[in-house]
């Protein structure tokens, strides 16, 4: 393949959409929500501007780079294509994330490649010595559905075939599904039925947008051992640190994206210790879409339905607060059989499947 030589350098995140060069932001946030809208076949993943500035600026815990190509050597010209780089700041210091989307007109011309290139390069003047990615892969709608067993391969289409030709190795396989919400009859019946699995002995606990302060510490554990507890296939990941001022930021982030989240968790009795937890997030641009984020129950509570318990809480209460809400989204390790089990019962159905890849970086 010939490659079509590029120019690739950094976009600064502005200050404002309205701010002295603010039109290449503009245009990269337009070329990812085109690639969404492509792969998807509809807009329920759409970002917009202003959220994209909001989630793109680097904070205490992450800092984030925007790399651009464009035609030719020199200055200016048409952003042909985007590698977004993500490097922790506060736990797992070895490691980054990277994302490289290309314009359908730019595609099969070695723009990606170059792309790549030069957000490894990035990554490893960081001391990074691995760098992590995801592939989202989509079901057909004649299999669209229940799905049995273990998938520990995921399709080699164009996405995986540029991952693997870079030399990622698939570590980790999930299921993307999606719930299309019914009656909150429905699923207040599901909730009365895990609440009386669970007993008297636990309490749930509601909040939107900020965690009350009488419980954020408790929460930021929880939120750190979500960081473990979750299967990671052979992914090179360390605990996170997480702390009051983490879940501080997290909740500031939020909202500057426009999101509501709603968290669900669940309070031992006789002990006052939070046993769980869920979070979904909706969008206020499109309230009609909403995404399943955390679900952890400490392994101490096991085997009493929490998990249950704590997804069918929310879910009715996102009825509630969210009338507008029409579907989840949500990602689950394959390997996951219990939360999987969960969510069949609670009607999700599988749409396609996320794989997550990792490389090594060469000594330098």
């Amino acid at each position: 393949m010939t490659q079509t030589p590029v120019s690739i350098d950094p976009i600064a995140v502005p200050d404002s959409l309205d701010a002295p060069g603010a039109e290449d932001f503009l245009t990269v946030a337009e070329l990812l929500n085109a690639q969404l809208r492509e792969f998807w076949g509809n807009d329920d993943f759409y970002g917009p501007p202003q959220a994209q500035l909001a989630g793109r600026r680097s904070t205490e815990t992450r800092r984030r780079e925007i790399l651009a190509a464009r035609p030719g050597r020199g200055p200016g010209g048409p952003i042909v294509g985007v590698a977004l780089v993500n490097l922790p700041l506060t736990d797992n210091l070895h490691t980054g994330t990277v994302n490289v989307v290309v314009a359908p007109s730019a595609r099969s011309q070695g723009v990606g490649t170059q792309l790549y290139a030069a957000a490894e390069k990035l990554a490893a003047a960081d001391n990074r010595r691995m760098l992590m990615a995801e592939t989202d892969h989509l079901l057909s709608s004649d299999t669209a559905g229940p799905v049995t067993g273990t998938a520990s391969t995921i399709p080699q289409d164009a996405a995986a075939a540029f991952a693997t030709g870079l030399g990622f190795r698939l570590e980790l396989v999930d299921r993307i599904s999606r719930l299309e919400l019914g009656s909150t009859a429905a699923g207040a019946a599901v909730l009365q039925q895990a609440g009386a699995a669970a007993g008297a002995g636990y309490e749930l606990e509601f909040w939107s947008g900020a965690c009350p302060e009488d419980l954020v510490e408790a929460y930021a554990r929880l939120r750190q051992k979500m960081s473990t507890d979750a299967p990671m296939g052979g992914l090179d990941l360390a605990e996170e640190a997480w702390d009051e001022a983490r879940v501080r930021e997290a909740e500031g982030l939020a909202r500057d994206m426009d999101a509501e989240v709603l968290v669900s968790a669940v309070r031992h009795v006789a002990t006052g210790e939070l046993a769980g937890h869920t979070v979904l997030e909706v969008f206020r641009n499109n309230p009609a879409v909403a995404y399943q984020d955390d679900t952890l129950v400490l392994e101490s509570h096991r085997g009493n339905r929490l998990g249950m318990l704590l997804k069918a809480a929310n879910l009715v209460r996102l009825r509630e607060v969210v009338p507008q809400a029409l579907r989840v989204y949500t990602w689950n390790a394959e390997e996951n059989r219990h939360m999987l089990s969960i969510n069949e019962q609670l009607g999700f159905r599988a749409i396609g499947y996320s794989g997550e890849w990792q490389k090594e970086l060469s000594a330098r």
